[in-house]
């Protein structure tokens, strides 16, 4: 199933403009359940890095529960532990980017 016109807008809010279809493309990696939900969720937190996108639906696949709590607000958290948990893992993720040569920055 393509990427929904719905998700390509919420990329486009998400992402520079120069890297929204490689955006699009990544998400059409993922096929399993609730794609659509799953798509839009991993947009969302990701913050626009690529990344941390491939990261998140690594994560859908291998281990759904744990991407859901992410992913959605969990009753079972307060809301500061929940959004310090997302900016933690998302800084895990960062540690491991690799850099350009230097002549290419």
């Amino acid at each position: 199933m393509p990427v929904s016109s719905d998700t390509r807008d919420l990329c486009r809010s998400v992402f520079a403009p120069d890297v929204v279809e490689l955006a699009v493309v990544a998400l059409g990696t993922y096929t399993g359940p609730d794609e659509t939900w799953v798509h839009q969720a991993a947009t969302r937190l990701s913050e626009g890095e690529l990344h941390r996108l491939a990261h998140w639906l690594n994560e859908a696949e291998r281990n759904p529960d744990t991407f859901r709590w992410y992913a959605s607000e969990p009753t079972d958290v307060s809301p500061e532990t929940h959004r310090f948990a997302v900016e933690f893992t998302n800084a895990l993720m960062d540690k491991d980017v690799p850099k350009p040569p230097p002549g290419l920055r």
